[in-house]
């Protein structure tokens, strides 16, 4: 995949979700530790980062799923969105 089209991707994301993501808290620092982060050039943290937010959003959608719950629609305040 281009970066191109990651860009596009998250911009789509990004306007479909705008609601429910800005309604998500995280914890105190988050902002700072992440600025930091990119300034010091850590692109492997914040790509392990990425990769865990999908991993447990993967694991979500499967309990879910096995729970008989179906797919979220990402209507909800909380919970997982789909893509």
């Amino acid at each position: 995949m281009s970066k191109q089209a990651i860009a596009a991707f998250l911009r789509e994301m990004r306007d479909r979700h705008a609601e429910q993501i800005d309604a998500i808290d995280l914890p105190e620092g988050t902002f700072e530790y992440v600025s930091e982060r990119i300034a010091e050039g850590d692109a492997e943290t914040l790509t392990f980062m990425l990769k865990l937010g999908y991993l447990m959003g993967l694991q979500t959608g499967y309990a879910a799923g096995m729970a008989g719950e179906g797919r979220p629609d990402g209507s909800g305040g909380t919970g997982p969105l789909q893509a």
